[in-house]
């Protein structure tokens, strides 16, 4: 089987929003598709922000990974960021992950890129084999988020602090 592995551009919008919203279902991340849309026009406009790649075979996308960058003194500057990795069912289990894995690498070797971080889910083990197998290890570290909220929402109260003396 021949896959290719190539970076996307805005052109490439509607087959990337049809795999997204398929990881998105099979992992059980829920999404707000208006967000969903928004954050891909968003990243295919913005070389800056990070690169998408679909995976094909003879022309029908298969799968398709999304690195964004992200800045960490830790690695020297820009890390890597696997935001999404996904292949279709049918072509799991025959190389198309570990061949995306070796791109991603290489972009990011060529490009000064010194790490890619990923989350997965607790839940998802096949994943983390794959990636543990492929040199992926944890770090003693939780994952945390804070959703910034709309200028609307009311905040905390202002804590008054002492003036020095």
């Amino acid at each position: 089987m021949l896959v290719s592995f190539r970076p996307c551009g805005p052109k490439d919008f509607k087959a990337l929003l049809k795999l997204t919203t398929a990881y998105y279902r099979f992992d059980k991340i829920p999404y707000d598709l208006s967000s969903l849309r928004r954050g891909l026009e968003t990243l295919l406009r913005n070389p800056s922000q990070g690169q998408a790649w679909l995976m094909e075979t003879h022309h029908k996308s298969i799968g398709y990974s999304l690195l964004t960058y992200n800045f960490d003194l830790e690695y020297g500057g820009i890390e890597g960021m696997l935001t999404d990795l996904y292949v279709d069912k049918h072509y799991r289990n025959r190389g198309v992950g570990s061949l995306a894995l070796y791109e991603l690498e290489d972009f990011c070797r060529e490009r000064g890129i010194r790490a890619i971080e990923l989350q997965v889910l607790n839940r998802n083990k096949a994943a983390e084999t794959f990636y543990r197998k492929a040199g992926f290890r944890i770090l003693p570290r939780k994952v945390m988020v804070f959703d910034v909220r709309p200028d609307e929402q009311p905040r905390p109260r202002a804590v008054t602090v002492g003036k020095r003396r």
